[in-house]
């Protein structure tokens, strides 16, 4: 009887077992289920963040979805080319490979992994995703696929360094070599009204220029390289020789050059002799950072500490720390600068704290570049100087404005010739009438780079 009775318990226990069975499947599938209705909806939600251009919500959603899509063609192509948008080459670079190795024929997404490669400085691996294009460019990528080779192979070049030399000529005319005062009396508190020395009066001349620069670049690997440069000058006045002077300006230090933004740290020395001695030396170190904000703008900041030591006149000696920050946008034919700074000029002695000076300064500058030989160049500047103690023999704190403009055009025959005509033009005005002057200049040169 109980032989009997056992299988019938069995027998009962098997629709449980499936009841079991069941309910724990569908506990473990509805999450998966749930999940991924959930990744659909933000996979459409992607997309209309796409079409709408909110690039940066996208893109933080595409990073939620990596996880789950990553491998899909057409989702990791659109997020690649939208961490390009955002900055986050990298990322994008991880993206394309992953669409180039799954659609090795896709010839967009091949593209645009090229322009990560590129926007990473990885340009030895964008020359050969572009070598593979050129072999069957479809139509509407040849002239793009031309010119990112272009911009790769300049970079790459850049990579190995360079050491460029250039030599010019100039002669042209200065109204106010001396930036003397048009006033033939000023007035001294304490002496009344007396005539100016002629030293102190505008003179002008005709004038020639010698100049050699050199500019040399050692890249150590896509990142780090050591920079120098060089500017030699020597300017001889037909009549007024002891105006006539020779500049040096050397700098020297490295560069560190990081996707979205680069730093460089440089030392300087600007020696000046007038009339065949030193008049003075200007020297210190330079911190500047560069931040490129997207293809076109990028900003700036520079932090300049120094001395000026003059060797005519101990009270000329100054302490200086200025602070700038800039703004660039480069075009295809145009280039923009802005920059505002402010200086602090410190007297070393105490008897001539009134040659102490907070200068306070904007300028723009733009660029046109007219056609392939023709360079239009405008820059205007104005300062506000302030210094901190009256003059001792004028009794006034002297609160004084410049203002200068000066304009370029640059004909360039070929690579290493061409002819430049520059012309400028100062105005400042002080409390001080001595101190007031106008001053254009005009010079006609020739440049040779080699």
């Amino acid at each position: 009887m109980n032989k009997v009775g056992r299988p019938k318990v069995k027998a009962n226990r098997t629709p449980l077992l499936k009841i079991g069975l069941f309910i724990l499947l569908s506990a473990a599938v509805s999450p998966l289920f749930a999940a991924a209705q959930n990744t659909e909806q933000q996979k459409a939600e992607f997309i209309q963040l796409v079409k709408a251009g909110q690039l940066d919500q996208a893109y933080q959603l595409a990073e939620a979805l990596e996880m789950e899509l990553a491998g899909d063609p057409d989702f990791d192509m659109a997020y690649g080319r939208i961490a390009l948008h955002v900055g986050q080459n990298d990322r994008a670079v991880f993206a394309l490979e992953r669409v180039v190795a799954e659609k090795p024929q896709w010839q967009q997404a091949r593209f645009t992994l090229a322009q990560a490669y590129y926007k990473t400085k990885n340009y030895p691996a964008a020359l050969r995703q572009l070598d593979q294009l050129e072999k069957q460019p479809q139509a509407d990528l040849v002239e793009p696929v031309s010119k990112l080779r272009s911009a790769a192979e300049w970079e790459q070049t850049k990579l190995k360094g360079h050491q460029r030399h250039k030599i010019r000529y100039g002669f042209g005319h200065d109204d106010n070599v001396n930036s003397g005062t048009a006033e033939d009396r000023v007035f001294i508190p304490s002496l009344g009204e007396i005539d100016v020395f002629p030293q102190s009066q505008a003179s002008s001349d005709n004038f020639h220029q010698l100049g050699y620069s050199f500019d040399g670049r050692w890249q150590q690997d896509q990142r780090y390289a050591w920079l120098a440069d060089a500017q030699l000058g020597a300017t001889k006045f037909n009549q007024l020789s002891e105006f006539d002077r020779e500049t040096l300006a050397v700098r020297a230090g490295f560069e560190a050059d990081y996707q979205q933004y680069s730093y460089s740290m440089r030392a300087y020395s600007r020696p000046l002799r007038l009339d065949g001695q030193l008049y003075r030396n200007d020297w210190g170190g330079q911190i500047s950072g560069k931040y490129q904000m997207n293809a076109l703008n990028s900003v700036g900041l520079q932090w300049v500490s120094g001395r000026s030591d003059n060797r005519i006149d101990d009270r000329l000696n100054l302490t200086l720390h200025a602070l700038s920050a800039s703004w660039e946008r480069k075009g295809s034919r145009w280039i923009n600068q802005a920059n505002i700074s402010v200086s602090n000029e410190r007297s070393r002695l105490e008897s001539a704290d009134y040659n102490s000076r907070v200068v306070s300064s904007l300028s723009y500058s733009t660029i046109w570049l007219a056609s392939a030989s023709h360079i239009l160049i405008a820059r205007a500047e104005l300062q506000d100087i302030s210094h901190k103690a009256p003059h001792p023999l004028f009794r006034v704190v002297r609160d004084e404005a410049l203002f200068s403009f000066t304009g370029s055009w640059i004909w360039q025959y070929s690579a290493s010739f061409g002819t430049e005509l520059r012309c400028s033009y100062t105005n400042k005005n002080s409390p001080v009438t001595l101190y007031e002057y106008d001053r254009t200049e005009c010079v006609l040169g020739a440049s040779y780079a080699f």
